[in-house]
């Protein structure tokens, strides 16, 4: 906002002393004392005339006496120059024009948020991470998730978020997430409670419906004990010492869909003793039927590591629908003991 400079000057004018009187100077710098009488210095006999005003512009001005006139200072300081604020506007309109530019040329989504992708991971219990992945840019899109040799599908949703809880094989868990573009970003998240744990998983290509059987202590097909995709269990379940839990992972509705699961186990907080069974299934359907299956099973051991296996093989023929295929021996038994 433009300022209009206003300029005033004051002008403190001394009048002559009219009348008789005499100017005294004190005995000291202090005032006088006791009774002496003042000394007089001088004589004021006639009056003395008062310095005349000449006003600016007045058509009498002329007539002033130039003795009487008041001459002011000729080293009177001249009112301030304001800047100019119409100076350089050109060029600050045209500096406003490239900032907005810039502006409008960051690409945004059909939200108006900025383009990018972001990926943040966090503990959570049971020594699972929940890894939110997000580009605005990029919805309903395809992504793939790497964590420890597992290799997962999800789908963005509408604005571009995809938040998967995912079982860790180790810690830190490093994951990395590849979109359809090539853009790739990656996250780290510590796991204190890594160590309490034992995890087996099973992965695959396409939608083949393989399935992770744990029968704990002995348990049979539909035993509580009998842990799978249609009786989970649950986090709270381990943490508590009664038995573990089984998570599925992946989105099977995007082209060549990568899927898993994990199975976890308590190792310090168990109740019971004895020994939990695994077997990888699949059932034989008309999507499967015949076809050839690219695999991979995860297993952690004591000292953490992660020992990761590919398994190639065929489905049974169209014949053979409605059967289950039982892959034994590729995982080994968990025997364990009450703490």
């Amino acid at each position: 906002m433009l300022m209009t400079p206003k300029a005033a000057i004051a002008l403190s004018l001394g009048l002559g002393v009219v009348g008789t009187g005499a100017l005294y100077l004190q005995s000291n710098g202090a005032g006088l004392r006791g009774n002496a009488a003042p000394q007089p210095v001088a004589e004021m006999s006639e009056t003395v005339p008062a310095p005349a005003i000449m006003a600016v512009g007045s058509a009498d001005a002329a007539t002033i006496p130039a003795e009487a006139a008041l001459i002011l200072p000729m080293d009177a300081p001249n009112a301030p120059l304001l800047a100019n604020p119409g100076a350089a506007l050109a060029e600050r309109l045209a500096q406003a024009d490239v900032a907005q530019t810039v502006m409008t040329d960051q690409p945004l989504s059909a939200f108006g948020l900025p383009c990018g992708l972001t990926v943040t991971a966090e503990a959570m219990p049971a020594a699972t991470v929940a890894l939110d992945v997000m580009d605005p840019c990029q919805p309903n899109a395809r992504i793939v998730v790497e964590h420890s040799g597992l290799n997962l599908t999800g789908k963005t949703d509408a604005m571009g978020i995809l938040t998967m809880d995912i079982p860790a094989f180790e810690s830190p868990a490093f994951f990395t997430v590849r979109m359809p573009d090539g853009t790739t970003a990656s996250a780290l998240a510590g796991l204190p409670d890594i160590a309490s744990y034992t995890r087996v998983g099973v992965q695959w290509q396409e939608n083949r419906a393989l399935q992770l059987h744990a029968m704990e202590f002995g348990a049979t097909y539909g035993d509580p004990g009998h842990i799978w995709r249609d009786n989970p269990g649950s986090a709270a379940r381990a943490e508590d010492g009664e038995g573990g839990f089984m998570t599925y992972l992946g989105t099977a509705s995007v082209e060549d869909p990568m899927l898993a699961e994990i199975y976890t186990f308590p190792r310090d907080t168990l109740d019971n003793d004895g020994t939990v069974r695994l077997t990888i299934e699949a059932e034989v359907t008309e999507a499967n039927c015949g076809q050839d299956t690219l695999a991979r099973t995860l297993e952690t051991d004591s000292d953490g590591n992660v020992a990761v296996i590919e398994l190639t093989f065929t489905v049974p023929g169209c014949d053979a629908i409605g059967e289950y295929l039982v892959l034994q021996n590729l995982l080994q038994d968990l025997r364990v003991a009450a703490n």
